[in-house]
């Protein structure tokens, strides 16, 4: 019997349906993992099983006497609750029993004629709590705060003055200590550390109870999940197995979908063949043929299905950056403090031209004010630090603080880059997700996935050389995750990474250390398959350089030739951008005119058209990346 099933549900907003005809059911013990795309409506289904968000039609319910916990992806929090109050929440209804068993002792003593009735009611609440686990539940909140790596100070300071990753910590324990049937987790590891996410994948491993998942943390999906869920195009399909086995299955599909599509496009194009010959003739009996022909027809249309499409992800590349000097960021004994706090110290090492440096470290133990030293926001305590000769930083914040919520999407750019023209930041947009009148909106209206795409773009747009990311795949989805790590495969300039993100590490360390209060430590173990995949990489590049041809000139002059057709591919893929979007400005203004003058079939026909050259951007978009991406190889092969 299912814990919880979900059949044809349903949910809207205004003029546009977020998904329809959801169905699915989670039975005891399994562990379910939920993907899509930012906006497509996991959160939203998540409150909406909690009773927090109203929905338009179909049904769900729990199995009779089950119990639920919710664990939101960004809590509101009260300065006046300290963390251990904020954690005890988790056994409300034993604290409820132990605030009516405190007025029935003042009704005892105010209201004697009573005293029977409210003696009998005493022993009931009495009763209800000693099996509620009343002389225990304190000493069960403390100990899983602890077990948790907080320390006994800890559990009276505000819960508002503790990080994002702690706060996180302290939901999942208290979800935890609920002892629910099933837990729903929106984004759990957001904002957790590599030790954190281990302790809850082992947590996982011993949780009696079914679990509902939402991430795009792959690594994490693959080593915790059963069965994958997956909402896109507002409709939900899944498969037993875990990420990967989940992405491989789906497109095998749609490898299969599509062959099978393309192979009855083809057979209908083969029959109308013989129709128009028929016809030529033109004879009865070729008219009786025809009929038949054209039944035909109609019976492979109605079993066609075209294959689904991927929901639109960003798309996006980093300019070519200037060259820096070969040391681009030099520590020195470098230490923080504030007042007696002790952040780190003792911090010595370079990062050098063209690599990609990963930090990690518990929460707290100060990797984002590292970077906020590296760009000026901080002043060290102690020590120093230097940046390389013709480094410009671009620095990617992990929270929303360099955006001004007042600002309109496009107004957010212009103030930034007041040398690009509205068209250009129009386009960039685009790239982005966000068109027509998306670039209107407040940017204190935006989900945090969208913020975080608008931050992205902006670091994109600066044409930086050193890039410091602060957990950048946080609130991106897996497309958009995927999408910025091909981009800084190709980056070709520097990189240092804070990140959890045990996906993009893998892909993209050249080096990974460890940030502690004593200094920074280097990641070497390769029995962790953390770094496995440095050691392949660095394997890779020698592997390459050793074969190299022998011949110098033959080398040069090939790549010479090679370089010119690519960047001559290159710029034939420009100057149709520019010709796509000099048509799209044409349709835009004739659709203006359109809805001035209510011409409803001019604005349908426009609006077709503008689709048709969005595609088409899309498409160019991805040629081009393409051909950079031919022109850089050469390039870095020549400079070999």
């Amino acid at each position: 019997m299912s814990i919880l099933h979900v059949e044809n549900l349903t949910k809207s907003f205004a003029d546009r349906t977020l998904f329809s005809d959801v169905s699915f059911e989670i039975r005891p013990g399994e562990r379910v993992g939920l993907i899509g795309v930012n906006g497509c409506g996991k959160s939203t289904l998540m409150r909406i099983l909690m009773g927090k968000e109203p929905y338009d039609s179909g049904s769900f319910g729990m199995r009779q006497g089950a119990k639920l916990s919710y664990v939101e992806q960004i809590p509101k929090l009260s300065d006046d609750v300290d963390l251990y109050h904020f954690t005890l929440e988790a056994f409300r209804p034993l604290l409820d029993l132990e605030d009516e068993e405190s007025r029935i002792l003042k009704k005892l003593e105010a209201d004697p004629d009573n005293r029977d009735r409210l003696i009998a009611r005493q022993s009931v609440v009495l009763e209800a709590l000693e099996r509620g686990g009343g002389s225990t539940f304190r000493a069960m909140t403390r100990s899983a705060l602890l077990g948790l790596g907080f320390c006994e100070d800890d559990l009276s300071r505000p819960a508002t003055t503790f990080s994002g990753g702690q706060i996180s910590k302290a939901m999942l324990a208290r979800a935890i200590l609920e002892d629910a049937d099933l837990l729903l987790l929106d984004e759990p590891t957001n904002n957790l550390d590599v030790t954190a996410i281990r302790w809850l994948e082992d947590y996982f491993k011993l949780y009696k109870g079914a679990v509902l998942v939402v991430s795009h943390d792959r690594a994490f999906l693959d080593d915790t999940v059963t069965r994958m869920l997956e909402l896109q195009n507002g409709r939900m399909r899944g498969t037993a197995g875990n990420y990967t086995r989940y992405m491989e299955l789906k497109l095998s599909e749609r490898e299969y979908l599509k062959k099978v599509y393309l192979r009855k496009q083809k057979e209908i194009k083969r029959i109308e063949g013989i129709i128009a010959q028929q016809k030529r003739w033109n004879q009865e009996r070729n008219y009786v043929t025809i009929a038949s022909k054209e039944k035909q027809i109609e019976r492979i249309r109605e079993g066609m299905v075209e294959p689904e499409k991927d929901e639109k992800s960003i798309a996006f590349r980093f300019q070519t950056p200037a060259p820096t000097g070969n040391e681009v960021i030099v520590l020195h004994e470098l230490g923080k403090s504030y007042g007696e706090q002790h952040v780190f110290s003792h911090l010595n090492t370079i990062v050098w031209a063209r690599e990609c440096v990963c930090v990690i470290g518990a929460n707290g133990c100060g990797k984002t004010t590292l970077l906020k030293i590296l760009t000026g926001v901080e002043r060290p305590s102690e020590g120093t630090y230097k940046l390389g000769a013709g480094v410009r930083l671009g620095y990617y914040a992990q929270h929303t603080y360099d955006l001004n919520d007042a600002n309109s999407v496009i107004g957010e750019l212009s103030d930034a880059f007041p040398f690009m023209d509205y068209n250009q930041l129009r386009g960039a947009l685009g790239r982005f997700l966000f068109r027509n009148d998306d670039i209107e909106k407040r940017i204190g209206s935006l989900s945090g996935g969208e913020k975080a795409r608008i931050r992205l773009l902006k670091l994109v747009l600066s044409g930086a050389n050193v890039l410091l990311l602060d957990e950048p795949t946080n609130h991106l989805d897996i497309a958009s995750a995927e999408m910025l790590e091909s981009a800084l495969e190709t980056f070709e300039g520097t990189v240092l990474i804070v990140s959890h993100d045990r996906y993009l590490v893998r892909r993209l360390a050249d080096r990974v250390i460890l940030l502690t209060e004593n200094g920074l430590v280097e990641q070497t173990d390769e029995s962790d398959d953390l770094f496995l995949r440095i050691v392949e990489r660095k394997a890779e590049k020698s592997k390459a350089q050793t074969e190299r041809t022998d011949n110098p000139y033959l080398k040069r002059r090939e790549a010479r030739t090679e370089r010119a057709k690519a960047k001559q591919e290159m710029h034939r893929i420009e100057r149709l951008i520019e010709q796509n979007e000099a048509q799209r400005r044409a349709a835009e203004q004739s659709l203006e005119e359109a809805q001035r003058t209510n011409a409803y079939r001019e604005m349908e026909r426009l609006y077709e058209t503008i689709s048709a050259l969005d595609a088409e951007e899309t498409a160019l978009y991805d040629q081009l990346e393409a051909a950079e991406a031919a022109v850089k190889a050469i390039e870095t092969e020549e400079d070999r």
